[in-house]
């Protein structure tokens, strides 16, 4: 594959995924609407679980834990492809 069909299959592909993006735009901002209570219950059940100070410091470990979590996968992932 050359140069010019690797930037127009890149071009097609961010077309795809920004066109459905926009086609749920609507039904991911009802689902956020709908789910910020039980979230907000989660997290405040989170930080009170693990004694936390503060819910920021709970919010950041479980965005640290799932990071970690996605960067293993992706190495996993990536050695078994390979």
């Amino acid at each position: 594959m050359g140069y010019l069909a690797a930037i127009e299959r890149f071009v097609k592909i961010m077309a795809m995924v920004w066109a459905g993006s926009q086609a749920t735009k609507l039904v991911r901002a009802g689902g956020t609407l709908a789910l910020a209570p039980i979230v907000d219950g989660g997290l405040s059940w989170f930080t009170a679980k693990f004694k936390f100070e503060y819910q920021g410091k709970a919010f950041m470990a479980i965005v640290g834990f799932c990071f970690d979590l996605a960067l293993i996968l992706f190495f996993v992932m990536t050695l078994l492809w390979a």
